[in-house]
């Protein structure tokens, strides 16, 4: 983007039309920016940015004979920060919801730039419906005619596609809103959508088989058969994207009805139905052309961490994607017969992978991305990680009624008691309350927890979705909870070692270590394990230890195999430990034998669906 023209400062007509669009939403906010020819620019007459602010280009509007519609066009800015997206964070929640439906629409569009075109036609949509109904309401309005509403005036002069666009949604934009402001059809678009584009051939330059080497023929002749089924088989899922412009459109209307005040959860069925667009223009090589504005959201800051883990934990964006309300329902609303997924498995594969949510906040860093999408898994099972604290002695329970002696404590004479003899005979009729033992009170206290994990190449890289990271970040989060502390160290060929130096209590200190991955051979850190406890007592009840290890059956290591000089020093370590617990994706068992010679329990964890269980048997063990 250039530079924008310098700004200048609020005449008093702006004055006024700034103060109306503001009394028209009934809110506060600064005075905007004027920056007289910024449009040019920026590819929009106004636009708005966070924290709360608009800027306009007046002489835009002035060039088109729309000067007396500053106020439409600050009303329309305004109802970005009250309805849509209203806030920063909403604003991002939208873009992942986009990203949601462009992802199950088609992989040729990325995510990122189609979510980003797609929210601003929705928040437009929303917005400029609202204005509409207000202006209409407003006092000197009450009485004017559609056509004449300074948003709809604003809409006709800015909306119309270029003559010959072909873009499809862009008509699918327009005529919702000849929908929703009640205008004639062809006011904003023809009447006859643009036909569908067609699907961009590749052609491909093949060598003829004769002159390839006879021993790498039929392999040849087989690869080009399936290239050739390949391109069949887009060719038909191409042709059957369910686009109708004419019933797409009156269901973008609907949908804007139906969620006026919900942008974000809205924001899922207008992708639905608008992302095939998308796929359409992709497939032929048109992405973008016709649209005549850019968007006038310029807020383009990278997710920060926090936000990342509140985009991620909202559950409006994991819930299922809605079904496109066009499609054809089977009868009595029953789904496929043929259909046996499971419906986690639906609900997941219409979520953002790790991947792809890596690809849509790739700006926000690679660390902070990562923390957030594990922290978000996890949280469904984090539980406070406890243990038993020394039990704490109580006072006794009155017991069964003794005879008092002389000689006896006379602090004890129970004199209610003894008195009801009527007459008082040292040793005879004076009585004492006994006294028993009550149970001692059981204390809750928290744990410290000396986590290790594998970062080798033979463990899943967090990118993948790794079951130990996430078992790491439930255990770690969980002891947190309880009110302990984690140090985490990640290991992998000899010399690289990384994570914490000491326990502590930092969420994002020790998911960052928790995710840190090396990617090479095993080889668990002895050394580092012998000193880290050289010279200490066995744990007792005051002072407890407790070791988890995350690994495969490369952590043969951690016995001396392949590292002898250290050989015994996981059985030396053991000794002064209250549990060690190793966590294993070892589906042959090769750590067993040598894990149960040394004192060490292990559970076996294989995918990530097994990580919740894993934890639990380890929040039996670490509680003892």
């Amino acid at each position: 983007m250039t530079s924008l023209p310098d700004r200048v400062p609020l005449t008093d007509d702006a004055r006024s039309a700034w103060e109306r669009a503001l009394a028209l939403w009934r809110v506060w906010l600064d005075d905007p920016t004027v920056r007289p020819g910024a449009a040019d620019a920026h590819g929009a007459p106004a636009w708005f940015s966070f924290p709360p602010s608009v800027t306009v280009d007046p002489r835009y509007l002035a060039d088109r004979g729309l000067a007396d519609e500053l106020w439409s066009m600050f009303a329309h800015e305004i109802g970005h920060h009250v309805l849509a997206p209203s806030t920063r964070i909403d604003s991002l929640k939208i873009d992942h919801q986009m990203a949601r439906a462009i992802t199950a629409a088609t992989a040729r569009v990325k995510a990122g730039e189609g979510a980003r075109r797609l929210s601003n036609l929705w928040c437009d949509l929303l917005v400029n419906t609202r204005v509409a109904q207000l202006q209409r309401a407003e006092k000197e309005g009450g009485a004017t005619a559609t056509r004449d509403l300074g948003i709809v005036r604003l809409g006709l002069a800015l909306y119309p596609a270029p003559e010959g666009s072909g873009d499809r949604l862009w008509w699918v934009y327009c005529r919702a809103y000849e929908l929703l402001w009640q205008l004639p059809a062809g006011t904003l678009c023809p009447l006859e959508p643009p036909p569908r584009p067609e699907r961009a051939r590749v052609q491909t330059t093949l060598v003829p088989l004769s002159q390839i080497p006879e021993k790498h023929r039929e392999k040849e002749r087989l690869l080009r058969a399936a290239q050739t089924e390949r391109e069949r088989v887009a060719a038909e899922l191409a042709g059957a994207t369910a686009t109708n412009p004419a019933v797409d459109a009156a269901l973008v209307a609907d949908a804007v009805r139906s969620f006026a005040t919900d942008p974000v959860s809205g924001a899922a069925l207008f992708g639905v139905i608008a992302a095939p667009y998308l796929a359409e223009q992709a497939g032929a090589a048109e992405i973008g052309a016709g649209e005549p504005l850019a968007g006038c959201g310029v807020d383009d800051a990278p997710a920060t961490a926090d936000e990342l883990g509140r985009i991620l934990a909202d559950q409006r964006l994991r819930d299922d994607l809605p079904r496109h309300p066009g499609m054809v329902r089977a009868p009595d609303g029953q789904g496929d017969p043929e259909d046996t997924t499971d419906e986690g498995a639906k609900k997941d594969g219409q979520r953002l992978t790790i991947a792809r949510t890596l690809a849509l906040y790739r700006e926000s860093g690679e660390d902070a991305v990562l923390a957030a999408w594990y922290r978000n898994e996890a949280a469904a099972w984090v539980r406070p990680y406890t243990r038993q604290a020394p039990s704490t002695p109580t006072g006794g329970i009155p017991g069964p009624v003794e005879l008092w002696e002389v000689g006896d404590a006379l602090a004890d004479l129970d004199w209610p008691l003894t008195l009801r003899s009527g007459t008082v005979i040292p040793g005879v009729t004076t009585r004492r309350r006994s006294e028993l033992d009550d149970e001692p009170i059981v204390r809750e206290t928290s744990l410290e927890l000396d986590l290790y994990i594998d970062s080798s190449g033979s463990m899943t890289h967090p990118r993948n979705g790794s079951p130990a990271v996430l078992a790491g970040t439930i255990l770690a989060l969980s002891i947190l909870r309880g009110g302990g502390r984690v140090r985490v160290t990640s290991f992998s060929g000899t010399g690289e070692v990384a994570g914490m130096p000491r326990f502590g209590r930092d969420p994002a200190e020790i998911i960052a270590a928790i995710s840190l991955f090396f990617g090479r051979s095993t080889s668990f850190p002895l050394d580092l394990y012998a000193a880290r406890y050289a010279g200490l007592p066995p744990a007792g009840d005051d002072d407890q230890r407790h070791v988890v290890v995350l690994s495969d059956d490369g952590l043969v290591s951690m016995f001396g195999v392949g590292n002898e000089p250290y050989q015994g020093v996981a059985r030396t370590v053991r000794e002064v430990l209250t549990t060690g617990t190793l966590v294993l994706m070892d589906r042959r068992h090769q750590v067993a034998q040598l894990a149960e010679r040394d004192g060490y329990d292990v559970v076996y964890l294989q995918t990530m669906a097994d990580a919740p269980a894993a934890c639990a048997a380890l929040a039996e063990a670490l509680h003892g």
